[in-house]
């Protein structure tokens, strides 16, 4: 199995594939932490929120996709403005990407309950490759010479979002490497034009849905995910929250072309300050027949309002 993933990830590289690990990498837990893929977010609550989302893909395979990622975001406390940071790093065997940026948003009011948001995040990419460790079907190719060391490929990054949110729902759109700049893994050849970077689009949209006696909240939720060459994804989710303390629910994600997975979403929420959310992905894929599947844990905390609810 170690050998196909090497396979699949020389071949993003030689011939520029587009599933390349250049992909930003998917969350189901993505209810938890917004702010990952829309910068908008920040600013949106009355205090900050730190979340660490770890993702362990298609268990059971040797050297599959990690993903551990740090986001911080919160408001001003007197300014309707907002700003964080994310931290992602993405290893696949030899190969890891590397994404660090800072956003910054501003909002204002649309009526007395709507209000919107945008904004900007600023940061640099680093894809990193060790050619010393691929294994290639034919290694006599003329390229097969150039990707036999350690490459490695700073990039900068840029990204936009805007937020429009409600007590009772919230929509946004955003988009992420905006620069499509090319990852110049090695030091010259035709390669290098085709390890381009690309953009990544994203629209969300909830509601949330209440009892009469407020102690029971159903939310669904939908995202949107396009990326050049590739089909439409959505991650359709449904979770029932009680007291604002136990939740539970599934996501099912696919294309217009296949229905990908299917999610067992669960998490527990102490104090209004402490949080955890576990899932647990089966794949429908062909590649179901080599893994146990997918868990993604995210870990929370909430600190106190530093201003008044708006």
């Amino acid at each position: 199995m170690k050998k196909y993933l090497f396979i699949l990830m020389i071949g993003s590289l030689i011939t520029g594939w587009k599933v390349a690990a250049q992909q930003i990498p998917l969350s189901s837990l993505f209810v938890e932490n917004p702010f990952l893929f829309n910068p908008a977010v920040a600013g949106t609550d009355n205090g900050f929120k730190v979340r660490m989302n770890n993702r362990f893909q298609w268990m059971g395979f040797e050297d599959a996709p990690v993903t551990n990622q740090l986001s911080a975001y919160g408001p001003h406390r007197a300014r309707n403005i907002g700003y964080g940071a994310n931290i992602s790093y993405d290893v696949t065997g030899p190969t890891s990407m590397f994404k660090m940026n800072g956003a910054f948003a501003t909002n204002f009011a649309v009526d007395f309950d709507m209000r919107i948001s945008l904004a900007l995040n600023l940061g640099l990419i680093q894809f990193r490759a060790d050619g010393t460790q691929f294994e290639l079907f034919n290694p006599d190719l003329p390229s097969a010479t150039a990707y036999s060391t350690v490459m490695s490929s700073f990039q900068p990054d840029a990204g936009v979002g805007v937020y429009v949110y409600h007590y009772d729902w919230y929509a946004g759109i955003s988009a992420q490497q905006l620069f499509n700049n090319n990852l110049k893994l090695v030091k010259s050849g035709e390669d290098n034009k085709r390890n381009r970077l690309r953009t990544h689009f994203y629209g969300i949209a909830g509601y949330k849905f209440f009892t009469s006696d407020k102690h029971w909240n159903i939310e669904p939720t939908i995202l949107a995910r396009k990326v050049a060459a590739l089909p439409l994804q959505l991650d359709i989710t449904g979770r029932v929250i009680y007291r604002e303390q136990f939740w539970g629910g599934l996501n099912f994600r696919n294309t217009f072309e296949s229905f990908d997975d299917i999610t067992l979403l669960l998490g527990y929420i102490h104090e209004r300050r402490y949080s955890i959310g576990i899932a647990y992905d089966y794949s429908f894929a062909k590649i179901r027949s080599w893994t146990a599947g997918t868990i993604e844990l995210v870990l929370g905390y909430n600190f106190d309002n530093i201003r008044q609810g708006r």
